[in-house]
């Protein structure tokens, strides 16, 4: 092959070369520029969300703390157990019977900001509807989560003691996962060893009395709403 053919070849090889790093430069370039838009809406909407949930959980943070107590308490002149609240988000699920719940955030006597449910009503079979809310209860309200009873004592809930419907599906809900080889329930296992309900109302929740915080909480917490 001449030499001037040989030069011709080699630079041919090299415009086509040049020609395919520019088409994927150029690709590249308007995959990046084109979807720009969407990826920095994501980081920001991400950015927002992250910023909302942090100043959300430092407002319920603060109003907690301005509650009477931190975490579960017996009170023995009312034979009840008690804890404060923040209500969240509202659910149905059916578990023996068909149940309404009610998202509940509180502090753990350590600080820590956890979460669980809360039975609000329940409609038995051959008893109607139950309602366990004392009353109207907002979203993002304080309130206060009870236990009390004939079958309530300072060890815990006896729930065989209680001879009405609920009380027989509580224990069913009650008792839906078994902590220990002692047959500890959720309750039990709350009151007893201050083992967090369940996060996820499939294993279990709290068959609990609901009502608003009373005058000396809702004091403590009106300078933050």
């Amino acid at each position: 092959m001449k030499k001037g053919q040989l030069f011709k070849k080699i630079a041919h090889y090299l415009m086509i070369g040049l020609l395919l790093v520019l088409a994927a430069g150029f690709v590249t370039f308007l995959f990046v520029n084109v979807n720009r838009p969407i990826l920095d809406a994501k980081k920001a909407t991400e950015s927002l969300y992250s910023v909302d949930v942090e100043a959300w959980e430092k407002t319920v943070r603060r109003q907690l703390r301005q509650a009477p107590w931190q975490g579960l308490r017996y009170l023995p002149e009312k034979n009840e157990w008690r804890f404060y609240a923040i209500t969240g988000e509202n659910r149905k699920i059916n578990l023996v019977v068909s149940f309404d719940l009610i998202k509940v955030y509180y502090l753990e006597a350590d600080g820590d900001l956890v979460f669980t449910w809360v039975n609000t009503a329940a409609d038995i079979p051959g008893n109607g509807r139950l309602e366990m809310m004392s009353g109207p209860i907002e979203n993002e309200e304080m309130v206060e989560v009870a236990l009390r009873g004939e079958h309530v004592t300072r060890s815990g809930v006896r729930w065989d003691l209680c001879d009405t419907e609920y009380c027989r599906v509580a224990n069913i809900i009650d008792t839906f996962i078994i902590l220990d080889d002692k047959g500890t329930g959720i309750t039990n296992g709350f009151i007893q060893y201050g083992w967090e309900p369940p996060t996820s109302p499939i294993y279990g929740f709290l068959c609990w009395e609901i009502r608003p915080a009373g005058a000396e909480a809702v004091a403590g917490t009106s300078s933050t709403r």
